[in-house]
């Protein structure tokens, strides 16, 4: 018995992920977002010239894929990582010094407390509303004081965390499905446009991603799978939980982590799915404890003025934002807290949150979910280009990059990618019957990732922490043959 639910709950998964993958499939054929994030309008052509560039380009790696395959299994595979390491550095430094904005919203309010910290000591206001970026700010002293606490030291550390992560992708593929397949793979999120033009921004965004890779990369072995070593699995849990409290949204991989230990190892060794949780709990109590310890948080501060968990939900909500940041939601939250005790606000906020899904009705929450994945999935720039016009240095060099022509080159350029890269999720079929632990945590993180952006506040930039999952999946999709390593068996 045990084993047949198990065995129905790994089929569940499967159907839901196929699903998810169909639904967002389907709306970004006939959608893009990424003109509307920065204010523009895209022509009446383009969602059907991209996706039939998209449709081409499927055609050809379906066509040419042994030869393709054949081709790159020649090179060897340190000149090839190494040359797109490098040329991905070149790109990220080429794009930092054409587009590097004067810091603004939680990016400028984190490297501003960063230096103020270093130079006097001082907390910045900021984190007793928003102590969820405390982490960062942390991480960002360390830095700071190591090299310096510039705005050019931060944007080389955010590109050399990009590296390290394209370098891990690279590793991974290989672990699960064969030399050539990282190669392909960091060949791919080496071209991936949010890792391009994200590099002049430091935020959580880009930063997450090593808590993500660098866990997995130790849970894999050879075969691809999940080590049953308690020990690895307490480490893994560590960076997972280290990574929840830089970004709130990547619980979703403790999550996922949890549920695939409980899903893959045998025996008594279940029990090894709660360890995930349990080591979550024990860092963020340490860490909190450590932040009042340390002065850098005042807790009976914190209870009075920090935002609770409610005030996202009921902006997910926000009718007229789409369930994005709503500036008129914060007021009305600070006010809310100015005059009143935290638990009042919270219950505040729940009688709200009831209004607004109920003033909606059935098929008005449908089409305002509807909307609300549309803006979160669509966006091949993944908002990137949005934090790019916020005060550039440069604005000439922007409005160059943006302008009719070039503009709709790079606006396809992203959408076509992110469609290839979507579509690779549906032909992942294939992999099931590998049973390969690493596909199971895979779907369910990108799972995770569609619901809780439906409750949650959310942006499409808010996927970036998720695309390693969608580059290797979609990777492996396209370029793994009948389960063999491909630089090994590609006929």
């Amino acid at each position: 018995m045990r084993f047949d639910i198990f065995h129905f709950l790994e089929k569940f998964i499967y159907v839901i992920f196929f699903c998810v993958i169909a639904l967002l499939v389907g709306i970004n054929i006939f959608v893009s977002k990424g003109h509307q994030s920065i204010g523009q309008f895209s022509p009446n052509y383009f969602e059907a010239v991209t996706f039939i560039i998209a449709l081409m380009f499927l055609a050809g790696i379906f066509r040419f894929r042994h030869p393709i395959l054949k081709t790159i299994a020649k090179i060897p595979a340190p000149l090839w990582v190494g040359g797109f390491l490098i040329g991905s550095l070149l790109l990220q430094l080429t794009i930092s010094k054409l587009f590097v904005v004067h810091p603004t919203w939680d990016f400028g309010s984190l490297v501003n407390a960063a230096k103020k910290f270093i130079d006097s000591g001082e907390v910045s206001n900021y984190f007793s509303i928003y102590p969820n970026n405390v982490f960062l700010f942390c991480i960002l002293v360390i830095v700071g004081k190591i090299f310096t606490p510039d705005l050019i030291t931060y944007m080389l550390f955010n590109s050399f965390i990009i590296l390290i992560s394209q370098y891990l992708i690279y590793r991974i593929a290989t672990k699960v499905a064969g030399k050539t397949a990282g190669m392909i793979s960091i060949a791919v999120s080496v071209l991936f446009f949010p890792y391009i033009f994200f590099a002049p921004i430091v935020y959580t965004d880009t930063i997450s991603l090593i808590f993500l890779l660098l866990p997995l990369n130790l849970l894999i072995d050879k075969n691809g799978r999940f080590k049953n070593n308690i020990y690895i699995i307490l480490a893994a849990s560590v960076v997972f939980a280290f990574g929840m409290l830089l970004k709130g949204s990547l619980i979703i991989f403790v999550i996922a982590f949890g549920i695939t230990l409980l899903l893959s190892m045998k025996g008594w060794k279940k029990v090894y799915f709660i360890v995930p949780f349990i080591v979550l709990f024990l860092i963020k109590t340490l860490f909190n404890v450590s932040l009042y310890q340390l002065d850098i948080l005042d807790k009976e501060q914190q209870k009075k003025t920090s935002f609770p968990v409610s005030h996202w939900l009921v902006m997910a909500q926000n009718k007229d934002r789409l369930g994005k940041f709503s500036e008129s939601d914060v007021k009305w939250t600070l006010k809310l807290l100015a005059e009143r005790h935290r638990s009042e606000v919270s219950e505040i906020h729940y009688e709200e949150l009831k209004q607004r899904i109920g003033d909606k009705g059935v098929y008005g929450n449908l089409m305002f979910n509807l909307e609300k994945i549309k803006h979160t999935w669509t966006d091949g720039t993944y908002y990137s280009l949005n934090k790019l016009r916020r005060h550039p240095l440069e604005p000439e060099n922007f409005m160059r990059l943006v302008d009719y022509k070039s503009g709709e080159l790079l606006q396809g350029f992203a959408r076509v990618q992110h469609l290839i890269l979507l579509m690779g999720l549906l032909f992942v079929v294939p992999l099931l019957k590998e049973k390969k632990t690493f596909v199971t945590f895979c779907m369910l993180a990108i799972i995770g990732y569609f619901f809780f952006f439906l409750l949650w506040e959310t942006r499409s930039r808010y996927l970036v922490s998720v695309t390693p999952l969608i580059i290797l999946l979609s990777s492996m999709a396209y370029f793994r043959v009948k389960g063999d390593s491909i630089d090994e068996k590609t006929p």
